[in-house]
């Protein structure tokens, strides 16, 4: 099912080189930026949000934008452009803007909470964004349809049972499997395949999970990666302490 499976945007693996080369730099990543109008378009719109420019003071240039937004912030929202631009889904594009949203806010999620749990935040940002990557592979090479409903049943049946009625497997597992086939680490499959037991031993996995669930929860409908961090904001005013705290995961 998966062999043919297209790869991921050739942009997102050099933002992921970027981030964990010691050499590289906000040029490097600006430069890489710079070539994409979409993405360079969205650096500068999250930037001048409220969230990260309260005083409304707007910038327009990338270097400025990068300061502001942090160098790795700012590498985690051109990777998730890439692949808004550069991995076609069968799908209008609203449901294609609130499919990347929601990979994103999960992504961010899982982030603040793999820090506060003294894990790599990072690796975990990259499995978060990559969750429901097995979404697409079912939807581009089993069934166009799958697409056509809501994303969390199919043909009327919860999407986990449909799916491995209908496909022999889920989402999760076929995720896990195309990112073997990418050369992705382990521990990011793992994380994967995994992302749907909330009660495994997995704890990267389980972080996902948690903000998969608190991401559904709070951010349904958004379809603008500008808007998730303002939301989480408000959503969670004193950080991801209290709900790790309130889940167990955190003394």
């Amino acid at each position: 099912m998966v062999e043919d499976m297209p790869s991921l945007p050739d942009r997102f693996f050099r933002i992921r080189q970027i981030i964990e080369s010691e050499e590289s730099g906000s040029g490097e990543l600006a430069k890489i930026i710079g070539t994409d109008q979409g993405t360079a378009s969205m650096v500068l719109k999250v930037a001048n949000s409220v969230y990260y420019s309260p005083t409304g003071k707007p910038v327009g240039q990338l270097t400025r934008a990068i300061a502001r937004l942090g160098y790795k912030e700012t590498a985690n929202i051109a990777m998730t452009m890439s692949l808004f631009y550069g991995f076609a889904l069968p799908a209008g594009i609203q449901n294609v803007r609130t499919f990347w949203a929601h990979a994103y806010a999960v992504a961010v999620l899982s982030r603040k909470m793999a820090i506060a749990l003294q894990l790599d935040g990072e690796e975990i940002f990259v499995a978060g964004l990559l969750h429901d990557t097995g979404k697409a592979i079912l939807g581009l090479r089993v069934d166009l349809s799958y697409f056509e409903g809501a994303m969390d049943v199919l043909q009327g049946v919860p999407l986990l049972k449909a799916e491995q009625e209908y496909f022999g497997l889920d989402h999760a597992e076929a995720g896990a499997e195309i990112l073997g086939l990418w050369h992705f680490p382990a521990s990011i499959q793992k994380a994967i395949e995994k992302h749907h037991q909330p009660d495994t031993g997995f704890l990267p996995a389980r972080i996902i999970s948690l903000a998969d669930r608190e991401a559904h929860k709070y951010l349904p409908d958004v379809s603008d990666i500008d808007r998730v961090e303002a939301i989480l904001k408000e959503r969670f005013p004193g950080g991801v302490v209290a709900l790790l705290q309130s889940e167990g995961m955190l003394d």
